[in-house]
């Protein structure tokens, strides 16, 4: 078991094998659930445009905040799809 020690500011270093096998970068968002004593760290997933079916076309929907649908953000999102 690695431990860790809070700082003043209440910040912690999450060790890097931990990092590393949630593959976690600097700027991704986790989540924080409380089940008694035991404290729970889950990397947050991005929230993904979807490519939807609407009255035989193919239609970009995109999920609740994010930013304006620019035609080089669709073109960006487009790129990944198949």
């Amino acid at each position: 078991m690695n431990s860790a020690t809070i700082s003043t500011k209440g910040q912690l270093v999450i060790p890097h094998r931990f990092r590393k096998a949630l593959h976690l970068k600097a700027g991704d968002k986790v989540s924080f659930s409380l089940d008694g004593e035991k404290l729970t760290l889950q990397r947050d997933e991005p929230k993904r445009a979807r490519l939807v079916e609407r009255q035989g076309r193919k239609v970009l929907v995109a999920p609740p905040g994010a930013p304006p649908m620019t035609p080089e953000r669709v073109r960006s999102l487009l790129a990944d799809f198949p």
